[in-house]
């Protein structure tokens, strides 16, 4: 008896193992992936007036499940960040960013929607949590900005900073 109950869980774990093997992997909107992937050059200022320039490189990586970014601010300016955005297990989008400013944060999104890509998170506890996001709107095939907002109560947001980025020949 033992051994037919032996049997029984080892054929259930291996069909279970070849199910994920079959299991079509989450990827992020190829649509998204194409767009993006290469190197971008941006202007733009922040919600002071002040002018910043970037530099940023997306490309895929890990088998096409992520779509890797670099964002590196010009002097005199230092803000760098690497992010990496997909499909979780339940095909939710979501991105992770580690910066130089506040080590990591999380997002999630509803992917690429109508040539937009809003990332938004939060960081904080109780009545000291702080809402943010980024916005990346397509302007043309060569152009995309990105808007920096935050928020106290995630209704009304007020922007950080924008940059109008070109695609770099």
């Amino acid at each position: 008896m033992k051994k037919v109950i032996v049997l029984f869980i080892g054929c259930l774990v291996a069909g279970g193992l070849r199910a994920q093997e079959a299991a079509p992997k989450a990827r992020p909107d190829t649509a998204l992936m194409h767009f993006f992937v290469g190197h971008w050059a941006g202007k733009g200022e922040f919600a002071g007036g002040t002018p910043i320039e970037a530099d940023v490189v997306f490309r895929v990586d890990l088998d096409s499940s992520w779509l890797v970014y670099e964002h590196r601010d010009r002097p005199p300016h230092d803000y760098k960040a690497n992010s990496m955005w997909s499909l979780d297990r339940s095909k939710q989008f979501v991105g992770y960013t580690f910066d130089n400013f506040h080590g990591h944060r999380e997002w999630v999104s509803n992917g690429w929607v109508g040539g937009k890509l809003i990332l938004s998170g939060s960081e904080g506890v109780g009545a000291g949590v702080m809402f943010e996001h980024f916005i990346y709107e397509r302007v043309s095939a060569t152009q995309f900005k990105m808007t920096y907002e935050v928020s106290g109560d995630g209704i009304k947001w007020q922007m950080g900073d924008w940059l109008l980025f070109t695609r770099a020949e």
